[in-house]
């Protein structure tokens, strides 16, 4: 998804860099940077100015940076105050002048806030808004599908989502996301439980053309097993003791929409039955009626259980089992992105901090350390309500590791291989890759201080961040 529109902007700038006075011609212009024509190496990962013609002559404050094509960018280091005011006002006007969406060019109509196809704002003179995409590119919020955007900012930048990631792996995530929002196949959801099945299921209905439907959530697992067809289903009145109205199901009610069948692996044989015929035409019967009803819904499952195993032991339809299956995401466990254990932790602590009027800080290093070598078994859920407790427990400035009451695990323990592959070289180079990540994050980078963490030598440090390409390019240097 591209928050910040990207518009060409072929136009002469000049930049002091280091008391020089560099002339150039930018390329496209974004709300967070230039892209420039010239390489200026003498001012790579220097702090500019650069004097630029929008609606009227303005000076901002940046950094040249190389983006992930080597292709050098004035990263903006202005307020968002002073970005909305000029830059902001300047794509704003140059969008809805062209009168087309600047990522996917579908007609704007009615002067609407965002487009509709693909998400993109078309709105950037309030600072809330440049705010908000600047914190999301450092990885500082959640991950927000976009496809409302009301007059008042509150309403539309919801904070209840726990769905964040920069790691490579959510990214793949949201990629999926965002194809899969485009068509109406059904969609099954894998991952342990706390992952974000649902907040995943969300994300594609709101990205989709059924967005202003019902999204419908049931439990096929929390629900008895007498009582699931009638609520997926609906009955009619006197279908059994106790049914002394017509009710209608869950299925009937996200006519139009989505429906998302969580834990469907636990769900029933006989109402397996009963769903993949509904699934064959979209139509059904109440319990207890007779008249054919037709819901045009599409349906999104998701699971923790191996289906293809189930399927194998017969507790689960194999043909119901392909209907569901057409795109598939599986969402990574929180120990396997490690990368996002601290940007999440920083976002709920700062959430819940100001949820109960606490001014809480930070994390001491011990603190990170521990939350970054737990296992978090329940996921981002699990994540979730330690920093909670500890938030509402400390009375700390910054909370410290005995505040979050974790169980620290050895090293060899957190890396332990889960593998069926007796492959040592695999095996070797997986744990090797992820103590060096690991070494990466603690360190935030350095060099110096992960060669002495990992026990060797800064040139073999240097040798292996180029063997698994990480590190290269920080987020907020890309995609400008």
């Amino acid at each position: 998804m591209r928050l910040s529109a990207r518009i060409a902007y072929n136009k002469q700038i000049f930049i002091d860099c280091k008391k020089e006075i560099f002339s150039t011609y930018g390329v496209n212009l974004s709300l967070l940077g230039l892209k420039i024509r010239d390489n200026l190496p003498n001012c790579a990962d220097s702090e500019v100015i650069v004097m630029m013609e929008l609606e009227q002559d303005v000076s901002l404050r940046g950094k040249i940076l190389r983006n992930e094509k080597k292709e050098h960018v004035i990263f903006f280091m202005e307020d968002p105050e002073v970005i909305s005011s000029t830059i902001g006002k300047y794509l704003t006007s140059k969008i809805y002048k062209s009168g087309k969406c600047p990522f996917c060019s579908r007609p704007i109509e009615n002067n609407e806030k965002y487009c509709k196809k693909c998400g993109v704002l078309f709105d950037y003179t309030k600072p809330e808004v440049v705010r908000f995409i600047q914190d999301f590119k450092v990885g500082k919020v959640f991950y927000d599908i976009l496809t409302e955007y009301p007059d008042e900012l509150k309403e539309g930048f919801q904070e209840d989502k726990e769905f964040i990631g920069v790691s490579k792996e959510m990214k793949q995530v949201f990629n999926l996301i965002r194809k899969y929002a485009t068509n109406d196949y059904p969609v099954l959801i894998i991952g342990e439980t706390g992952t974000g099945k649902e907040l995943t299921a969300r994300a594609i209905h709101e990205r989709s053309q059924r967005a202003d439907k019902p999204f419908v959530a049931v439990n096929c697992g929390a629900i008895p097993d007498n009582l699931l067809e009638s609520e997926l289903f609906g009955y009619e009145k006197g279908a059994f003791t106790g049914a002394h109205k017509r009710k209608i199901g869950k299925i009937e009610y996200a006519n139009g929409g989505t429906l998302f069948l969580d834990e469907i692996g636990d769900m029933p044989l006989n109402m397996q039955a009963k769903l993949l015929r509904f699934l064959e035409d979209l139509s059904f019967t109440r319990v207890g009626g007779n008249e054919t009803i037709f819901a045009d819904v599409r349906i999104i499952a998701a699971t923790n259980v191996d289906l293809e195993k189930a399927v194998e032991e017969g507790r689960f339809r194999e043909d119901l089992y392909y209907r569901l299956n057409v795109l598939t995401i599986k969402l990574p466990p929180l120990r396997e992105r490690p990368e996002d254990i601290l940007v999440l932790a920083k976002y709920f602590l700062n959430k819940y901090s100001n949820e109960v009027g606490k001014k809480i800080k930070g994390f001491s290093k011990d603190a990170e350390e521990a939350l970054l070598s737990y296992k978090w078994p329940g996921n981002v859920r699990e994540l979730i309500n330690v920093i909670r407790k500890a938030v509402v427990l400390t009375e700390n400035k910054v909370l410290r590791e005995k505040d979050l009451d974790l169980k620290r695990n050895g090293i060899g323990d957190i890396y332990c291989v889960k593998t069926d592959s007796l492959n040592l070289k695999e095996n070797i180079e997986r744990l090797e890759k992820d103590l060096l990540k690991k070494a990466f994050i603690l360190t935030n980078g350095n060099i110096t201080k992960m060669a002495k963490l990992l026990g060797i030598s800064r040139p073999k440090v240097y040798a292996l961040i180029e063997k698994y390409r990480f590190g290269e390019v920080k987020e907020e240097n890309q995609n400008l």
